[in-house]
């Protein structure tokens, strides 16, 4: 045998060489492969060939060479080799390639399987495998909490499929086929003026014949309706027999989506958006007989973990008999990544969110040998122990003192001061500290924001080395937290007196009343004053203003146990909260786990299965701010998934493209394996879907190495391309696919002739596919690796938002915020938006200059050859420029110019690419490249004006931007909390609550709605007058292209 070196102590992922570097210009590289009969074949193979066709070349070879004849069969085994991390890993996906997988070093060992695994073995390591690597290293959590969170959930979704197995057929049918409705019937005045009496025009075909018929429906009457109304029609065209119209339903033409249940059919969001779009809603009648099966998942058998013996009630001690102060020992610091005789200092503090609990602790500067600091030093923080609220965490940070005394962080850490099961933390520990990222930029010295998880994957990650003293409880007992009877105990036995200040019953003067309002509604921080107003008239706001529940936590006094018995008790009164204050109080400023169990009450009352999905991104994060894994947030999201799977698929993609990310690996790891160990079929669709992406990535990095400096070699890089698509191994795996974009399109054959990829620095690569539908249009998708689109993904959410809110109010502003997902680090799809063009090429194609206006008009004339076309196509301009310009406003959209900015054929505009937002506009020589608040150039206004024959639409367009700015202006609170809930996202842009006050500028929140509107008319002409400089904008772009 041969003896492997020993690479437990390896650090760092990034630091490390690549086997990459070993390759020839033909990408191959020399590889050791290592038999069990100890036969070593070194062997020169392809990076980017897939595994399971090098080990058929190494088998031949294999078979030439002695003891052949003791191997088992090929299928027997399977690869290992030592990842990155310097662990073992095996090769469970085979068609993945050595540049994927990123051996440490070029050996491969091939490993007999193990027969006798068991079917639930089996499963574990297929989600592994579809999950990333690392999995396995759960050492960021307790192994107690892990286990306790895996119990909790898998009886949670045992239940579930449970329930689901005793549905009637079309329930279980609606799982996987979920309904996506409105949330209301209405429709606005200029939609219905487009419909005859409320009635539409529709296509209904059979798909037994594939004759399709014209007919009208009511947009009250229900999908029935429908159907029999399109029996008649073919019995009247046929003469064939009426069949029983409960026998089929309606199936969108070219989607995985169906139409069904007594609602009518204006609420369905798919024949809504028809009507906006002025086209005819098209259907296949299926038999309901033929319908896929939707067989839900099989319940499982309970995990049963073994629960640690609690104490008996009688033996614990509640942390509220403790009179003391609360205190920890520093026993040490190890691991210190610092030369000798380096200065370091740790501050230590107390936080409940980002609100310190008492005065932050610095220690005196402590000299670094050996890359340790022995130092042994009590730490008595400035709050009893009765005090600490059940969501305190103790945050840590180290800092390194320079020559020049200025003091860099250098890690950091956090530790929540209960356990999960609310005990006081006791004992000693070592905690693994955080490297600071220069993305996190503390508002304190501490990091309380950055999460409770330690750092589990770098060996030589600082080791911070505490004490946590049992307060002379000694024995196996606990001090505990008090239970929630005691909690409402101590509210009522410290309730202030009837009439009093503070008390329920008390009469607020009008004085007092304005004074509340004025504070409430202001949208600056809260003074001490004003939250010692707030919290006195709690009562008030919980009757009068209970949007304002933040408000009143905020005003809390949260080092007090008795302030928390008391808004505890409090919380269950109040009114619930509509969606846009609920996900308020669920970001990082909001830890109590009772806020947050109302906050997910009011969620799950309130949002549909849509909505959920709409706001599933924010949802996600927020995860990320529970003090333990095992929350009630956690369990809404499982449950919602597993009861649709649309919802299960956006789910998955969301907490899979942040594996990669070790704060919160564990958590979402788990997560993600608890909910596809209780879904085996969306499983299988999943893993399919990670293939082909693993297959896309192998590609891009193949295309990457291609020269394509001139047309000659990037026609010969397309051919690679191509070539590599017609390769069996990849069309197996991009054939019959759903895309990962979302599960209404279901992909048939890859097109290959049309597939391309674009000539930016990371070649996205352009896919088109053709629909299982054989009615439905192609499907294009670009594939992109190396660009973070976690910024676009955030965009394009806020603009279908901003689109919700306008059609709530009855405008529509035809936006188009086309799909985007990340699936990994720095990779995803963005949908292919068809028939658009960019403004520079629809300005390259009239050969003017990009100063002459008529480009945009001219290429409409040229699609619409009919003066009634050509009104519509303006129309659809007029209002798209309207939304697009209030949201790229309000929203600070920066590097506008005419590569970015694309129209349609309908004349229906639109922006992509959004690198830069929140007022982080582009700069060169110090001065900004946007000079005005948002793109409204010459080219736009003659579009508008119907190339200036209609001058009077231009005012309309202006009325239209004022009234979308105003709609959107009144959402001011939700857009705030979707901003703030994405803290924690990793977004370079977007990383502290400096960023999310950009939109107080732009939607002034502290002006009344008329100076508002006077405001963004002043912008509106700010633009329109500074049209020039985009221009000339424009102008430099295409000469530098």
């Amino acid at each position: 045998m041969i003896n492997l070196p020993d690479f437990t102590n390896l650090e760092g992922m990034t630091s490390l060489p690549s086997i990459k570097c070993n390759m020839d210009i033909n990408n191959q590289v020399l590889i050791d492969f290592l038999f069990p009969t100890g036969i070593m074949i070194p062997k020169s193979v392809n990076l980017y060939s897939p595994i399971d066709q090098i080990k058929q070349v190494i088998w031949r070879e294999a078979q030439k060479l002695p003891l052949a004849n003791k191997l088992l069969q090929e299928e027997a085994y399977y690869f290992s080799f030592i990842n990155i991390s310097g662990e073992k890993e095996e090769v469970l996906d085979e068609s993945q390639n050595l540049e994927q997988l990123q051996p440490l070093f070029p050996y491969l060992q091939l490993v007999e399987k193990n027969v006798d695994s068991s079917p639930q073995q089996i499963l574990t390591k297929k989600i592994n495998s579809l999950i990333g690597r690392g999995f396995q290293k759960q050492e960021s959590f307790q192994a107690a909490e892990i286990s306790d969170f895996k119990c909790k959930m898998s009886e949670l979704c045992t239940q579930i499929s449970t329930q689901r197995r005793s549905q009637t057929t079309m329930e279980k049918f609606e799982w996987r086929y979920p309904l996506r409705l409105r949330g209301s019937d209405s429709v606005p005045a200029e939609l219905t003026a487009r419909t005859e009496n409320r009635e539409i025009v529709v296509d209904i075909g059979f798909n037994v014949d594939g004759i399709c018929y014209k007919l009208k429906v009511d947009l009250d009457g229900t999908p029935d309706e429908a159907i029999q109304r399109a029996l008649i029609k073919r019995r009247n065209a046929t003469g064939v027999n009426i069949e029983d119209s409960d026998d089929y339903i309606l199936k969108v033409i070219g989607q995985e989506e169906y139409i069904y249940g007594n609602h009518p059919l204006i609420r369905f969001k798919y024949v809504y958006q028809c009507l906006v779009k002025k086209i005819a809603p098209q259907f296949w009648m299926v038999k309901k007989s033929k319908l896929p099966e939707s067989t839900p998942p099989v319940p499982r058998r309970p995990t049963i973990v073994p629960r640690s013996p609690m104490s008996s009630g009688n033996e614990n001690m509640l942390v509220t008999e403790v009179k003391s102060n609360y205190r920890i020992q520093l026993v040490g610091i190890d691991k210190v990544q610092l030369p000798d005789i380096s200065k370091i200092k740790l501050y230590i503090g107390l936080y409940h969110g980002a609100e310190a609990l008492c005065k932050e602790i610095e220690t005196y500067e402590m000299p670094v040998m050996d890359g340790s600091c022995t130092v042994r030093v009590d730490i008595v923080f400035d709050i009893k122990v009765a005090d600490l609220p059940l969501a305190a965490r103790l945050c840590f940070a180290l800092y390194h003192i320079n020559t020049n005394k200025r003091e860099d962080l250098s890690c950091w850490v956090n530790i929540p001061v209960y356990d999960f099961k609310e005990r006081l933390q006791r004992g000693d520990r070592e905690l693994p500290m955080w490297p600071h990222d220069v993305l996190q930029q503390p508002e304190e010295h501490c990091n309380p924001i950055g999460g409770v998880a330690v750092n589990a994957v770098s060996m030589d990650a600082t080791l911070l080395k505490i004490n946590f003293p049992d307060f002379d409880n000694k024995g196996g007992s606990y001090l505990i937290y008090p239970p929630y009877d005691k909690i409402l105990q101590c509210a009522a036995e410290n309730m202030e007196p009837s009439s009093s200040i503070g008390s329920p019953c008390m009469k607020v003067s009008k004085s007092h009343v304005e004074q509340l309002t004025q504070a409430l509604y202001q949208s600056e921080q809260l003074c001490e004053q004003d939250k010692d107003l707030i919290w006195t008239f709690r009562y008030e706001v919980q009757q009068k203003f209970p949007n304002f529940l933040s408000k009143v936590l905020q005003s809390v006094k949260w080092n007090s146990y008795i302030d928390v018995a008391k808004i505890t008790t409090l919380l269950q009164i109040w009114k619930p909260l509509p969606v846009d204050y609920a996900l308020e109080i669920l970001d990082y400023e909001y830890p109590d786990r009772n806020v947050r169990e109302f906050a997910v009450k009011c969620l799950d009352s309130e949002l549909s299965d849509d909505d959920v999905a709409q706001y599933m991104l924010q949802l996600v994060q927020a995860l990320k701010f529970e003090t333990h894994l095992c929350c009630s947030l956690a369990k809404f999201l499982l449950t919602r998934a597993l009861k649709n799977q649309h919802l299960g698929h956006k789910l998955f993609w969301l907490l899979r493209s942040e594996t990669h990310n070790s704060t919160v690996s564990t958590q979402y790891s788990l997560i993600l394996q608890i909910y596809l160990k209780h879904n085996n079929d969306h499983l299988a669709v999943l893993m399919k879907q990670q293939d082909a992406l693993k297959k896309l990535s192998a590609l891009n990095s193949l295309i990457k190495e291609c020269d394509i400096n001139d047309d000659t070699k990037r026609q010969n890089a397309k051919t690679l391309m191509q070539e590599v698509l017609r390769q069996p191994n990849y069309m197996k795996f991009l054939t019959d696919l759903s895309s990962p974009l979302s599960p209404l399109y279901k992909m048939k054959d890859l097109k290959i002739d049309n597939c391309k990829f674009m000539n930016s620095k990371k070649r996205p690569l352009w896919l088109v596919w053709s629909n299982e539908d054989s009615m439905g249009p192609d499907i294009q998708i670009i594939y992109k690796n190396g660009d973070d689109l976690r910024q676009d993904m955030l965009t394009l959410q806020i603009l279908q938002v901003m689109d919700n809110i306008w059609q709530a109010e009855g405008l529509d502003f035809r936006m188009n915020p086309y799909m985007c997902m990340a699936t990994d680090l720095q990779q995803g799809m963005i949908e292919v938006v068809t028939s658009a063009d960019t403004m520079a090429n629809i300005q390259k194609w009239y050969k003017k200059t990009a100063f002459d206006k008529k480009a945009l008009f001219e290429w409409l004339k040229s699609k619409h050859q009919n003066e009634e076309s050509l009104n519509t196509a303006v129309d659809e301009f007029t209002l798209s420029c309207a939304g697009y310009c209030v949201a790229t406003y309000v929203l600070g959209i920066g590097d506008r110019h005419n590569d970015n900015i694309m129209m349609k054929t309908s004349g229906q505009m639109f922006h992509i690419d959004f690198g830069h937002f929140l007022g982080n506009f582009k700069t060169k020589f110090n001065v900004k490249r946007e000079r005005v608040p948002f793109v409204l150039t010459s080219h736009f206004v003659y579009v508008i004006t119907k190339g200036g024959t209609n001058p009077d639409n231009f005012q309309k367009f202006q009325t239209m931007c004022e009234k979308a700015y105003l709609a959107v202006r009144q959402k001011y609170p939700l857009l705030v909390s979707l901003f703030m809930m994405m803290l924690s996202g990793g977004i370079p842009q977007l990383t502290s609550p400096k960023d999310v006050n950009y939109l107080k500028e732009t939607l002034v929140p502290h002006m009344t709605e008329a100076d508002a509107r006077s405001h963004f008319r002043g912008k509106f002409k700010e633009a329109l007058l500074g049209s020039w400089k985009s221009s000339v904008n424009f102008f430099f772009h295409m000469k530098a292209k």
